[in-house]
């Protein structure tokens, strides 16, 4: 009886020390092999094959500061999707800050970032890009009009985080530069129809951001990469004009935002600008009108307020399908046909077909109705040329340049516009080639009825049956 006993003794250790033996191997092929997986239908934590390239080309460290609290909105996500950055190269660092449980460290994180939102920092050496929480997502508000909770409709974590890492272990900043003297919007002073925040979005993508008095200094600064027009009221000169143009043919980038801006006097015609021999050499026709289009008016917003749905292909748009673009006040912006030589035009936002440009500019108070003089649609409201020359230049020119303000973009799809005409025009696609990934909002509809059998299979029937199950096995063990 003790040999049994013995036996019986030794096959449960051998069978412990087998088991212990098959977890640690499981354990150790689970380290080296480690794999995760995503059981979304929109697939919001797997890597795309861009972001994934990215991560497999770095050479240099990035940490990511998570600067959230536990509760806030799109924690988990960003957590859970930063894990997979993380898992794709072992050059990312994550830390998570907490600044409710570590007050400290976070007011010296502030001291050293500045006064920033909860965001999610990404640094590479001397370099940051700051991705704020709101950035990450795109909501739907129509459940919170009755009272109900925003609803997630797209993550874009994946667009901003891939963009950030990219914007910090780029080896050169690029220099993006203003012109002034012409009326144009200011860079400061938080006005809403500045372009401060859209100076500060660029820094963030570690751009240079300069001013440049194209009227004292009548040639592009060295090392210049973009030069911007951002709603000059008055006529540029000659000279520069011809400093703009030297420089696009030598390859340079140009973003013009040009608002028609009225005449002083009777106002029935648009200041002229002076930016006819640039247009012109790019195959870019300005309209001398005021574009309407009542199929996509806003509601309490004159005719004059366009809302652009449709957008043609081009890797400026790449981000704007279904999404609604708002031009307070805008001038047709077209294409010259034929186009010059070595040159390519791309329509990039349009009116619907019943929109048009209305060219009698001098009854807009009292009468605005189409005629067979106004500009019929669908009316172009934002164009993209690109030379084919060996020394490459682009131009993006859009008929508004309210759009892009700091009140303007406050509209995400605005901002979408802004981004991707500067990435493109940087020649940074890879910034804008990550959509946002919808979301798929599941709910279960159950009528009284099926609530009233569930009650009464979790309270009732369930313990029923397990009880029975324990009484049959005690009788079974009694016989």
């Amino acid at each position: 009886m003790s040999e049994s006993r013995t036996a019986r003794r030794v096959n449960l250790g051998l069978a412990i020390l087998v088991g212990l033996g098959i977890l640690a191997l499981v354990n150790w092929l689970g380290a080296r092999h480690y794999r995760r997986f995503d059981w979304t239908s929109a697939g919001l934590y797997t890597l795309s094959p861009k972001s994934a390239e990215v991560m497999k080309a770095l050479t240099k460290p990035v940490s990511a500061t998570v600067f959230l609290t536990e509760g806030s909105p799109l924690y988990a996500e960003t957590q859970e999707l930063l894990k997979r950055y993380q898992a794709a190269s072992p050059l990312l660092t994550v830390e998570t800050l907490n600044p409710e449980r570590n007050p400290a460290r976070a007011q010296a994180f502030l001291k050293e970032m500045g006064d920033i939102r909860l965001s999610v920092v990404f640094r590479s050496g001397e370099k940051r890009k700051v991705v704020p929480v709101d950035a990450l997502a795109e909501w739907d508000f129509s459940r919170a009009e009755m009272g109900g909770e925003p609803a997630l409709k797209g993550f874009k974590g994946e667009q901003e985080f891939t963009g950030a890492i990219l914007s910090v272990t780029q080896s050169r900043s690029p220099k993006v530069v203003f012109t002034t003297g012409h009326g144009e919007r200011p860079l400061s002073g938080r006005l809403s129809e500045g372009f401060e925040r859209a100076a500060d979005l660029l820094k963030q993508d570690n751009c240079a951001v300069e001013e440049w008095d194209s009227l004292a200094d009548q040639k592009v600064p060295d090392g210049t990469d973009l030069v911007v027009l951002a709603g000059p009221r008055a006529a540029f000169t000659f000279p520069e004009t011809d400093a703009l143009l030297a420089f696009l043919r030598n390859g340079g980038r140009a973003l013009l935002l040009l608002d028609p801006e009225f005449a002083p006097g009777a106002g029935n015609r648009l200041v002229d600008l002076g930016l006819g021999p640039v247009l012109e050499a790019y195959g870019i026709r300005l309209g001398d009108d005021i574009v309407v289009d009542p199929r996509n008016a806003l509601p309490l917003m004159g005719p004059e307020t366009v809302v652009s749905r449709s957008f043609r292909s081009h890797p400026v748009t790449k981000l704007l399908q279904g999404l609604p673009v708002v031009f307070p006040v805008i001038r047709s912006v077209g294409a010259v046909e034929p186009a010059p030589k070595d040159v390519s035009v791309t329509v990039l936002a349009e009116t619907s077909a019943e929109g048009w440009g209305e060219t009698n500019l001098a009854d807009l108070e009292t009468r605005v109705a189409k005629d067979e003089k106004d500009v019929a649609g669908p009316v172009p409201l934002a164009v993209a040329a690109e030379s084919a020359t060996e020394k490459k230049a682009r131009l993006v020119v859009v008929g508004d340049a309210d759009f892009a303000s700091s009140g303007g973009i406050a509209n995400a799809a605005n901002l979408y516009l802004l981004s991707s005409a500067v990435n493109w025009l940087l020649e940074r696609e890879s910034l804008i080639s990550i959509p946002p990934k919808s979301t798929d909002q599941v709910s279960v509809s159950l009528s009284r009825g099926d609530v009233g059998r569930i009650t009464l299979l979790v309270l009732l029937v369930l313990p029923i049956a397990a009880i029975a199950l324990g009484l049959a096995v005690w009788l079974r063990r009694r016989r």
